[in-house]
C-alpha cells in the first residue's frame, strides 16, 4: 500500500496540469488602479482601501482610516500594528452624538485592537483622510457605556497618533 502510495505521489509530481484562474472582467469605465480592484471584489473603494466603516444607510462622509505605522510600546517601536475593523450602526450613531455633544465633527468610527501586543504605555498611529497638522482632533474610546477622552499625541497630514491603552471602541472628531 505504501508502495501505491509512493508511486501516486510521484506521478502527480512528475505530470503537470494546466491551473485555470477566472477570468475578470471590469468596466469600460476609466478607473484608477484601486478602483478597478475594488469593483471586481464588489465593495466600494473605501471598504476596499480600509477595513473601517463605509457605507451605511444614512453615514456619508466617514474619512478613511488605516494603521499607519508600527506601535509604540513601552517607550520603544516594535513591528506591530493596529487592527482597524468596522463598528455596527449602533456604536456609529454613539459616536455622532457624542461628536454633537462636544461641538465638533466626527471623523470616524472603529474597533481597535492589537493580538498579542502588550499595551503597557502603547501609542499608535493611524491615517486618516482629511486631517492637517494643527488641526484640533480629539479621541475618545468606548468603556462601558462612556466615551473616555484618549491622549493625542501628535497631529500630521492624513495622520493622527494616540494613547492605545486597550482594545475597543474609538472615535475620531474634530
Amino acid at each position: 500500500m505504501k508502495k501505491l502510495l509512493a508511486l501516486s505521489f510521484a506521478l502527480a509530481l512528475t505530470f503537470s496540469t494546466t491551473v485555470c484562474a477566472a477570468e475578470t472582467v471590469v468596466p469600460e469605465k476609466d478607473f484608477g488602479e484601486l478602483d478597478t480592484l475594488a469593483y471586481c471584489v464588489e465593495k466600494s473603494l473605501p471598504e476596499y482601501t480600509s477595513n473601517a466603516v463605509a457605507d451605511m444607510d444614512g453615514v456619508r462622509d466617514q474619512a478613511k482610516i488605516a494603521s499607519g505605522s508600527n506601535m509604540f510600546t513601552e517607550g520603544k517601536e516594535t513591528n506591530a500594528t493596529c487592527v482597524v475593523d468596522k463598528v455596527n450602526v449602533a456604536a456609529l450613531r454613539y459616536a455622532q452624538q457624542k461628536a454633537e455633544q462636544v461641538g465638533g465633527t466626527m471623523l470616524t468610527v472603529v474597533e481597535l485592537s492589537a493580538p498579542g501586543v502588550n499595551l503597557v504605555d502603547a501609542q499608535v498611529a493611524l491615517r486618516i483622510e482629511g486631517v492637517k497638522a494643527g488641526d484640533a482632533v480629539t479621541a475618545y474610546r468606548c468603556v462601558k457605556g462612556d466615551w473616555v477622552a484618549v491622549d493625542v499625541t501628535a497631529v500630521a497630514d492624513d495622520s493622527v497618533s494616540i494613547s492605545f491603552p486597550q482594545k475597543g471602541i474609538y472615535t475620531f472628531i474634530k
